[in-house]
């Protein structure tokens, strides 16, 4: 296999478990972006929802169902279905995981 600045090999980045709900795979390239593989567990019943985030992301699911809940509305995405969140304080979100199975998906975000 050729060596490039192109291919991050899944191998190379391990699944890596963030919190007891969410394990991520992370590949940051050269390039300013941060490639990222998660999988976020269900929410318990009566959860208390995370912190706002601000980043901003471009997203793609893969398999089960995720919600993003903004400052004017709540948007729920599920396999197949893409989602771009602008940065900055007015995108600010909190994801959840609506249903019984783990959500499976890419994103992308500026690298900090």
């Amino acid at each position: 296999m050729t060596d490039s600045p192109y291919l991050f090999p899944a191998a190379d980045y391990p699944l890596e478990t963030a919190s007891d709900r969410l394990k991520v795979r992370e590949a940051v390239s050269g390039f300013g972006i941060a490639l990222r593989y998660q999988e976020r567990a269900p929410d318990p019943a009566g959860a208390a929802p995370g912190d706002w985030c601000e980043t901003g992301h471009s997203i793609f699911i893969l398999s089960g169902r995720i919600r993003y809940r903004f400052d004017t509305h709540t948007v729920e995405a599920g396999p197949g279905d893409m989602l771009h969140i602008p940065a900055g304080p007015q995108h600010r979100h909190i994801p959840s995981v609506p249903g019984p199975d783990t959500v499976r998906y890419v994103l992308t975000e500026f690298a900090a």
